[in-house]
């Protein structure tokens, strides 16, 4: 079996770059609920 591979190099997209003190933080919240009848859930937290 012979193979051949040819490597493609990766583009360096020109005006696309942002700096990393312009970068956005993503904020993220998890938020979960439980309801049952049971007295030890009130105290769980």
């Amino acid at each position: 079996m012979n193979s051949k591979v040819i490597v493609i190099p990766a583009k360096k997209k020109k005006g696309n770059s942002i700096k990393e003190s312009e970068k956005k933080k993503l904020r993220v919240a998890a938020y979960a609920r439980v309801s049952t009848d049971s007295d030890e859930q009130a105290t769980f937290l």
